[in-house]
């Protein structure tokens, strides 16, 4: 049996009936970092991964957590009394206020030319789209004494905190130190209009939970029959509330590929290593950002790549037209989600979001989210008008809110995203040969060199590192050829 047709047999046994099962299994707890409720779906998962045959083991480590328990917002008159109330969703990491009263500015999207057509320093100030890092960062910056951000018709939980992972004593500083909340689309409308008639004064009240906890972080593994290499396969378990699509589906995508692989593991030429993560929605990547600083060395000699996945199976969710990769991987992982789908997929560059911790290990990453929900003209909202801009899909409506629950889950969606994992994970694990092209990475490095000799003119030489590039390509040619000719 050759090892295509092994591929086939694992991608037509992914059982949706198990999918589902384990899905809703982990979607019965609210699964917020470092609470008993997570610990219940970490030892349900480790007792499913014993039983299917991989290697566990739980690890534990310290993280800054955070999340939102309560918030309030409300327009007041000059006497301080309330004319308005409306419903309100707060962020973590952003600082609590008993009662924040200060006059309410509208800058639109915040960017730095909006910021500074305006006196903001002392106000709070009324933002589209979603509550970011960089949204608050620069309103901070800007002397901003909080935000209102105006998110779609649903409040989505948000992370506002610009530190990669726990704070270290450097980077601490950047803890933001101004509460921020979210309202849905309509109430953000009325409260611009409200601005747009005259001087409106605002009511911020904000509790937000930030503690350290101890966190677990668990490790499921095959061996490689011929090799100590290994493929990392990682997902957080974490959520926010119960969280079926994000990330119980993709929990149980994670689980069904080390379910099938470790039934045929005779064929793994190198290992598989799944990784579930806490602290992704309320540490920033505090889990995989903990694992790499304490993992480093081993990573970088035994890591090959690393497949990331996120909220697979969503309702509705056909797109895949557009996913993420770095370039060494993208025309393999094209392949695999063409075959799978019929689409026209693309790779787009990876992005530093989703538990891309290991970037600079220099470890080649793809996928986080796959299956999206289709963009289109009518999503006017400014947060499908994000997600459309930047990928071509969207998430769904429901993504970081209360209603991420199974009824949001398609069985066959999450079989198809399954499926290609399935492929994905199986091709790099079984070929001796990795499915790496380099060409495309040094033509995107020559295409950078070249714009940057263009912009520096005559300041700066860089005719020397050209040619090195120049060196480079017929370099990696020459390996196309000779793994094309094995």
């Amino acid at each position: 049996m050759t090892a295509s047709d092994i591929e086939q047999q694992l991608a037509a046994a992914v059982s949706t009936e198990r999918l589902l099962e384990t899905n809703a299994a982990i979607a019965q707890w609210p699964r917020h970092s470092g609470t008993a409720e997570e610990r219940a779906a970490f030892a349900y998962v480790q007792a499913k991964l014993d039983e299917y045959g991989l290697r566990t083991t739980l690890l534990e480590h310290p993280a800054l957590i955070s999340y939102p328990l309560e918030s309030s917002l409300a327009v007041l008159d000059g006497d301080g009394n309330v004319l308005a109330e409306y419903t309100t969703l707060g962020t973590a990491y952003s600082a609590g206020t008993d009662g924040l009263v200060a006059p309410l500015v509208d800058v639109g999207f915040g960017t730095p030319d909006e910021l500074a057509a305006q006196e903001t320093a002392g106000k709070i100030l009324l933002i589209n789209g979603l509550a970011t890092p960089t949204a608050v960062y620069a309103a901070e910056q800007a002397g901003a004494a909080g935000q209102i951000f105006i998110n779609d018709d649903h409040l989505h939980y948000m992370i506002v905190s610009s530190i990669w992972g726990t704070p270290t004593p450097e980077s601490a500083p950047r803890i933001p130190t101004t509460p921020s909340l979210s309202v849905v689309e309509a109430d953000g409308h009325e409260l611009r209009a409200r601005v747009q008639a005259g001087p409106v004064q605002v009511r911020l009240r904000s509790r937000v939970f930030m503690e350290w906890q101890t966190t677990p972080i668990l490790v499921g593994e095959l061996d490689g029959r011929h090799s100590d290499e290994f493929v990392l396969f990682s997902g957080h378990l974490d959520s926010w509330e119960v969280g079926a699509m994000d990330n119980g589906s993709a929990n149980a995508t994670m689980m069904e590929v080390g379910r099938l692989l470790a039934a045929h593991r005779d064929g793994l030429y190198r290992g598989l290593r799944l990784i579930f993560w806490s602290g992704h929605s309320h540490g920033r990547y505090s889990g995989s950002t903990w694992y790499v600083d304490n993992h480093w060395e081993e990573l970088y000699d035994r890591c090959v790549a690393h497949v990331n996945v996120d909220s697979t199976g969503a309702r509705g969710a056909t797109f895949y037209a557009s996913f993420p990769a770095n370039l060494e991987l993208g025309p393999f992982a094209e392949a695999v989600v063409n075959a799978h789908t019929g689409q026209e997929s693309r790779a787009r560059r990876m992005s530093r979001a989703g538990d891309m911790s290991f970037n600079g290990v220099g470890i080649p990453a793809l996928f986080m989210s796959l299956s999206q929900v289709p963009f289109s003209d009518t999503d006017t909202d400014y947060v499908s008008l994000a997600f459309g801009k930047l990928i071509g899909g969207k998430m769904p409506w429901w993504w970081h809110t209360s209603e991420d629950t199974m009824d949001k889950v398609d069985g066959d969606v999450l079989r198809l995203d399954t499926q290609i994992y399935v492929s994905t994970l199986w091709r790099l694990c079984h070929t001796p040969l990795l499915p790496m092209d380099f060409r495309p990475v040094v033509t995107d490095l020559q295409l950078t060199l070249k714009e940057l000799a263009d912009a520096a003119g005559a300041h700066l030489d860089l005719s020397r590192a050209m040619d090195r590039a120049s060196v480079l390509a017929e370099a990696v040619e020459t390996l196309a050829e000779q793994c094309a000719a094995a």
